[in-house]
Parts: structure tokens; C-alpha cells; sequence
């Protein structure tokens, strides 16, 4: 072999860039394997981070040092939180980006601050010696050397590109697939599913009719993805979005070509995402719904192209134009792209442990859509914890895991590791049972205690400083809060009975916080980032107490363990449940519960049910 690394990581999108970032920090050699160093970071479909769920990940990778977070606030130009009337623990910050200017930041981040060396080129196998990886081989017969592997591939694994009925090996458009890797793979005895996802056409904006359209500005009051983002985008020079809707017409033309579509023409296998689906689909299966909504997004600050997002679609170029000119405001425009389908290979993701390195074979890890995932933010949270296991293993330490409990990274570990992926995963708030834990705003706390201080130290070492700082001043806040109580003009002034603890009065929905802060500088002392978190987290004490208490019970609840030749039949579970608990035969109740199709009250019944047996027993 010509070159040995420690790392090798195979794919240079999100997943593949946050893992030989995050690996590089341990001091270890890592190379990237791309198809191009001017495609690292590429956005392959909407120009935007963020979003329900996938914004806490963001910030849980900002918290580790990503690279992500921050490419995303150097190429911003729009942001808005969405559902800012409801809840924390469904506010999330959205970026629109300059698709172009993105790219060109990760790999500006990468250059500047590490020595990841960059190899262009495809992996087409990997070099597996009496069961362990010694290294890839790339599609042009060069090998390469490595005590582990990261294979985060995007959709070029054995990637296919579907427009009508035009059809040619690719995983993104006019970029080549991987195909020997799959057979590789293969022949290592993994499981291949094969999935599918999609991307809309491009339109000229000059040739949008903004009369019929309507305008979605940004926002002035948000907070950057990066806690190292200094300056905030002023509202008036952010880049709006537009909003339109499919019509009566767009339908019929839909409906009409519909087996003209590669989807519904026979000719794709793969199983698309059920939350993101492709517009023949929505008119298909919602025969109901007269329109659906469509953002026109614009791709950057130097060019003209738009991508309207909900279009995505695999039908004839042909069809596709005559359906964009059936959406108001898109009566004359021009389609600079066409939209296509893209089908790809996905290792089914319950060989993998938790670690993300797979089962079967030691020092091999796997990120991103490999895994049956979808989205940017779900591929750089998994590629920055693979990167940073598989340096932990190379140096023989101990390797993290993320509990569900503490981030939606480890809620999508947890759910692609033990119920695997029938179709592409997606993140969203619904997935995780302790929501108003994952907030947007926590999750720099959330992280500092759950990774070891090593790892964190390691990965960032200016952010665990920092957040240490941030925790001890808000637990001296939170002391000093439990010990005041108002005084007969303090309460006068918050119009409350005098006497009334100053806790008590920060829980109720009509607080006025700048009365208080202008009160006490014991408060108003606390930075802005953990004086948010402060205020949630008073605001919704007795909510977030109760979510930790029941976090805490499941935590001791997962490992209880499930007698041998238990009868599930006799406890009073649904058949549904009785017939998977047979089939499984689950050792605790942690295995239980990721059963797919098993519910909370099915795993209530198991408990009492085992628990009432132990009590018999005494």
C-alpha cells in the first residue's frame, strides 16, 4: 500500500466532513476520500440547516466544535424560528443559505483548521484481513491503509438517477455513483436495503411574477447556530422566501403523467421518505387536498436560480415545466434543472452497535444516509460521532455513546440502531419522549454532562470552558432564586402578595423579567445564552422535573430484565404486541420497547406485569 492513516473516511458530505474533522483532533492521520475536493460540503438538495428537531442537532454539533453550525451562519442569508407562538421544545431556528458560499466555508474550516488530507478519488472496496479493515482500495486500483474506516457515502453508494424514463448511475446529478463498494460490502455479509429520495427542479427567479407570490422576510430575533457567531444578520439585509401553492390544474397534469414518473412507472425499487414525500406522491395519496404549499427558496446571493421547495419529483423534463407553470407566480418561469430521483444502497442500520461501528466488524463506522437516514443536520450529527469513536478506538479508549434522553443524536442512534429503518429516517420533535429535555437553547448543557471531559476537552476545548462557566453561574442563579423571597415593595411592584418566593413568581406565564432583572443584578448578570436557558427552565421547572424524573425511572426501568419463557399472552397485551414479544423473545425491557410497532403502554403492561411477578415472589 502506498499510504497507511489511522482514519480513513470515505465521502465528503456533512456526515463525512464532521467525521474526519472531529477524528483529526486526536492527533491521529486522517485522510477524506471525495470525488472532488471543490464538492466537500455540497448541499445536494434544499439550500437551508435547520428546521423541527434537526436545529437542537445543529447545536449539539456546535457544541462538539463542528464544522456545520458554523459554515451554516457564514453563508446565511435568512433566518427564522418557527413556531415561535408554541413552545421551547418545538421552537427551532432555520438558515436559508447561499448554496455556493456554504461549500466554499466547510472547506475553507477544514483548510484552516485541521491537516485532513484530502484524496480525490472513490473507494471501491474494503481490505478486510482475518476479519479486521486494513484499509480501501480506490475505483482506480490504489490502496490505501488504515486502522479504521468511516464510510459515510451520501446516496453514491450504488446511486442511480431517474428523470421519466431516463435512467443512468449516479448520486448526484452529473456526479458519478460508487458501485463496487456496495458489492463489497456485500460480500462481507451485509444486509443491503435499497432506498430512495428525491430533489425539485431549479427555476430562474427573473422569471418568477412576484405579484403572485407571497413574501416570508426574515427575522431579526434569533439566535446563530454557532455560539462563535459574533454578528447577526440586521432583518433588511436578509434575502426573503416565497411562498406559493399547487393548484387544481397542477394536479390534473400530475395525475395525468403520473406513469411517466420513474416512481410510479415501475422503475424504482427503493422505498422513499413517508415525511418528505415527492409531489406525484402527495397528489396521489391526498386526493383530498385541493393545493400544497410550495417555497421558492433562492439558492445565493450571485445567481438567480430558486429551489422551490415541495416539488420534488421524477417525471419527464417536459411535464415537469408544464407543472411549474400551473402554480401562480410560475406561469412564465424557466427551469434551469430538471428534478430527478435518486436511488441509492443503505446498510440496514441494526448491524450497527451504538457506537456506530459495526457489529460484525471492529473499526469500521457508518454515517449519514449509508445508515438510512435523511438530511443534512442527521448526517453531521452521526458522521461527528463516528469520526470521534473511531479515533477512540484507534487509541484503544473507551468510546461514547448518546443517550435519548440527552440529544437527538442519540434519539436517532437509538432508533436506527435497535428498530432499524424501513424507510429513509427523518428527525423530528415526535420522536423523542422527553421533548421539552431537547430544546434548542440546552443543548451545550445537555452535551458538558453527558460526554466524558476527556473527549470534550479534545474536541472542544474553548466550548467545555465556557459551558462550564455557563452551568456553575446558572446553578449559583438558581440557588440564590430559592433562597429570595420579595419584599413588601418588590412584590408591589410585580403586583404579588408580599412574602412570595421569588421562584414561585419567575414560574408564572405573566413574569415580567425586565422588572426582575432590573431588581436583582444577580440575575441580570448571567450572559445572554445561559440567561435563556435560565429562563426556560424556570418557566417550565415543574414540566422539566417531571421529564427528568421519568427519564431517570426509564433509565432504571431499560434494563430490567425479562424472565426466560415469559408468557406474554396472559398479561393483557395486545395481540400486535404478544405476537412481536414471541417473535423477538427481548432479554429487558430496553430491547422491548425499540421493538418496531411496540407502543408506551404496551412496555407499561410488561413492567407491572414483571414487577407484579417479582412482588408474588417475596
Amino acid at each position: 500500500m502506498r499510504d497507511f492513516y489511522d482514519i480513513v473516511v470515505v465521502g465528503g458530505g456533512h456526515s463525512g466532513v464532521e467525521a474526519a474533522f472531529s477524528a483529526h483532533k486526536f492527533g491521529l492521520s486522517v485522510a477524506l476520500v471525495s470525488k472532488s475536493k471543490k464538492s466537500l460540503g455540497r448541499m445536494s438538495c434544499n439550500p437551508s440547516i435547520g428546521g423541527l428537531a434537526k436545529s437542537r442537532v445543529v447545536r449539539e454539533v456546535d457544541a462538539l466544535g463542528g464544522v456545520l453550525p458554523r459554515a451554516a451562519d457564514m453563508s446565511a442569508i435568512q433566518y427564522r424560528v418557527l413556531n415561535r407562538r408554541k413552545g421551547p421544545a418545538v421552537q427551532s431556528t432555520r438558515a436559508q443559505c447561499d448554496r455556493k458560499k456554504y461549500e466554499l466555508s466547510v472547506q475553507k474550516i477544514l483548510d484552516e483548521n485541521s491537516d485532513v488530507a484530502i484524496i480525490e478519488g472513490s473507494a471501491s472496496e474494503l481490505i478486510i484481513e482475518d476479519g479486521k479493515i486494513v484499509g480501501v482500495v480506490l475505483s482506480g486500483g490504489e490502496r490505501i491503509g488504515a486502522e479504521a474506516v468511516v464510510l459515510a457515502t451520501g446516496t453514491f453508494l450504488g446511486g442511480k438517477i431517474f428523470i421519466g424514463d431516463v435512467e443512468y448511475p449516479g448520486g448526484r446529478i452529473d456526479e458519478n455513483a460508487e458501485t463496487g463498494l456496495s458489492e463489497s460490502l456485500k460480500n462481507m455479509g451485509l444486509k443491503i436495503l435499497r432506498f430512495k429520495t428525491g430533489t425539485p427542479p431549479r427555476i430562474d427567479g427573473r422569471t418568477i411574477n412576484y405579484n403572485n407570490v407571497r413574501i416570508q422576510p426574515g427575522e431579526e430575533d434569533y439566535v446563530p447556530f454557532s455560539f462563535d457567531t459574533m454578528v447577526k444578520i440586521p432583518v433588511d439585509e436578509q434575502v426573503p422566501c416565497y411562498i406559493t401553492y399547487t393548484t387544481e390544474r397542477t394536479h390534473r397534469i400530475i395525475e395525468k403523467n403520473l406513469l411517466k414518473s420513474a416512481l410510479y412507472g415501475g422503475k424504482i425499487v427503493g422505498i422513499g421518505p413517508r415525511y418528505c414525500p415527492s409531489i406525484e406522491v402527495k397528489v396521489e395519496k391526498f386526493p383530498h387536498h385541493p393545493r400544497h404549499i410550495v417555497f421558492l427558496e433562492p439558492e445565493g446571493l450571485d445567481t438567480d436560480e430558486f429551489y422551490p421547495n415541495g416539488v420534488s419529483n421524477s417525471l419527464p423534463e417536459e411535464v415537469q415545466l408544464e407543472m411549474l407553470r400551473s402554480i401562480p407566480g410560475l406561469e412564465d418561469v424557466e427551469m434551469t434543472k430538471p428534478g430527478y430521483a435518486v436511488e441509492y444502497d443503505v446498510v440496514d442500520p441494526t448491524q450497527v452497535l451504538p457506537t456506530l461501528e459495526l457489529r460484525d466488524y471492529r473499526k469500521i463506522f457508518l454515517a449519514g444516509q449509508i445508515l438510512g437516514t435523511s438530511g443534512y443536520e442527521e448526517a453531521a450529527g452521526l458522521g461527528l460521532l463516528a469520526g470521534t469513536n473511531a479515533a477512540l478506538s484507534v487509541l484503544g479508549k473507551d468510546m461514547i455513546t448518546l443517550p435519548r434522553y440527552a440529544s437527538y443524536t442519540g434519539v436517532m442512534v437509538d432508533d436506527l440502531v435497535f428498530r432499524g429503518a424501513d424507510e429513509p429516517y427523518r428527525l423530528l420533535t415526535g420522536r423523542s419522549e422527553f421533548r421539552l429535555l431537547l430544546r434548542e437553547d440546552n443543548a451545550w448543557l445537555s452535551m458538558l454532562e453527558v460526554i466524558p471531559k476527556s473527549v470534550f476537552y479534545v474536541l472542544a476545548p474553548e466550548n467545555y470552558e465556557r459551558y462550564e462557566r455557563w452551568r456553575k453561574d446558572i446553578e449559583r442563579v438558581k440557588v440564590f432564586v430559592g433562597n429570595t423571597g420579595l419584599s413588601s415593595k418588590q412584590a408591589e411592584t410585580l403586583d404579588v402578595p408580599g412574602g412570595t418566593k421569588l421562584a414561585d413568581y419567575l414560574r408564572r406565564p405573566d413574569a415580567d423579567w425586565k422588572k426582575v432583572l432590573d431588581m436583582f443584578s444577580e440575575i441580570s448578570s448571567l450572559e445572554e445564552i445561559p440567561a435563556r436557558t435560565f429562563r426556560i427552565e424556570m418557566k417550565y421547572s415543574g414540566y422539566i422535573a417531571r421529564q427528568l424524573s421519568d427519564a431517570r425511572e426509564l433509565r432504571k426501568l431499560e434494563f430490567l430484565e425479562i424472565p426466560e419463557n415469559f408468557n406474554f399472552l396472559k398479561i393483557g397485551l395486545r395481540s400486535e404486541a404478544v405476537e412481536k414479544f414471541f417473535r423477538k423473545n427481548p432479554r429487558n425491557i430496553r430491547e422491548a420497547s425499540r421493538i418496531p410497532g411496540i407502543t408506551p403502554s404496551d412496555i407499561a403492561v410488561l413492567v407491572g406485569a414483571i414487577r407484579k411477578m417479582f412482588n408474588d415472589k417475596q
